[in-house]
């Protein structure tokens, strides 16, 4: 039985982790970061091996874990060394999916260094990569050893990848129902960095509670995929070089409350409000320049659907979620040409 309850979280800052591990008896450890982060972060760990791997979701590749594999061979690391996966979700998923299979299992560290990494990425265990076949295909269950957060690294983010993490933070409120959902549409920008604590947090407590309800996705977990269906079929489409993950997940938030509308009587109203937070974040709220016909073969493959049926998770309002199996292609196409 996998325990995610020994899964350790720790706030401090990015400069003191090399302390941080060493109180907790790491004695060798090795670094997997991008090339965006370490061209923008100045740490004093060169006494580290560092692994870089190109920056995007490209690099969550079986090529990527090989290579990556070559290079901690080369490095004669054993089952004592610990991986630390410093960055955002592809850097922790690859790096993740590494250390789960290396050696049949390195010791995992995940510093998250963005949003959607922050508040629902590192937390759960989920590891993998992708294939051309679809988006998370390969993976698994393999919880970090330790969460180490250093929530002041998000004051430094680009506007454009903050409003990409908002659409898990979105996710999330919606889950939650509508009280969380109000404190978003309340939110003044600039936040503070008190704020931006408070909002990381909130949204952590939902994916956090959900999965220790169900932590290998056997039930409501699987909500948390809300919007995420047709968001990875669309990353796949386009071959993971289109829309980012976060603006995938923004338009297929709006396609499962379309969906929603029509078979769980959800009040338009949850809608409306979900575009006006979309558009706030410049995040799509139409369909991008894809032809239907190209989808079906990728949303046959999600990894919600049983016996040859599509799964879909759907609200009834904020708050209370399904799992719907009676969602039809012709539904869903019908769905993609109105958000046109």
């Amino acid at each position: 039985m996998i325990d995610f309850s020994s899964t350790q979280i720790s706030n401090g800052n990015l400069a003191d982790l090399p302390s941080h591990l060493h109180r907790l008896e790491v004695r060798n450890w090795v670094v997997v970061c991008d090339s965006n982060l370490k061209q923008c972060l100045e740490w004093d760990w060169n006494d580290r091996p560092m692994l870089v791997v190109p920056a995007g979701e490209s690099s969550k590749s079986l090529a990527m874990v090989e290579s990556l594999y070559g290079q901690l061979a080369k490095l004669a690391v054993d089952r004592q060394t610990w991986l630390v996966a410093v960055g955002g979700g592809v850097v922790g998923d690859l790096a993740g999916f590494v250390a789960a299979t290396y050696l049949r299992g390195l010791p995992l560290v995940q510093v998250p260094t963005s949003l959607v990494a922050q508040v629902d990425s590192s937390l759960g265990g989920k590891v993998g990569v992708d294939l051309p076949a679809g988006k998370n295909l390969v993976g698994a269950f393999y919880p970090a050893r330790l969460i180490y957060l250093d929530t002041r690294l998000l004051d430094t983010l680009p506007e454009a990848e903050w409003n990409s993490g908002m659409a898990e933070v979105l996710k999330h409120g919606l889950l939650d129902g509508p009280k969380h959902w109000d404190a978003l549409q309340e939110l003044n920008y600039p936040l503070s960095s008190e704020q931006r604590l408070e909002l990381v947090e909130r949204s952590r407590a939902v994916k956090r509670d959900i999965v220790q309800a169900d932590p290998l996705e056997q039930g409501v977990r699987a909500y948390l995929n809300l919007g995420h269906t047709l968001a990875h079929a669309i990353e796949s489409a386009q071959n993971y070089g289109g829309w980012n993950h976060g603006q995938a997940v923004g338009f297929g938030l709006r396609a499962a409350l379309r969906l929603s509308r029509w078979k769980c009587n959800l009040d338009p109203r949850w809608e409306a409000a979900l575009v006006s937070q979309l558009e706030r974040y410049q995040l799509p709220c139409t369909r991008p320049d894809l032809p239907f016909r190209v989808l079906p073969e990728f949303l046959k493959r999600d990894k919600k659907n049983q016996d040859g049926k599509l799964r879909f998770v759907l609200l009834e309002r904020p708050g209370v979620a399904q799992i719907c199996s009676t969602i039809t292609l012709e539904e869903v196409e019908r769905c993609w040409e109105e958000l046109a």
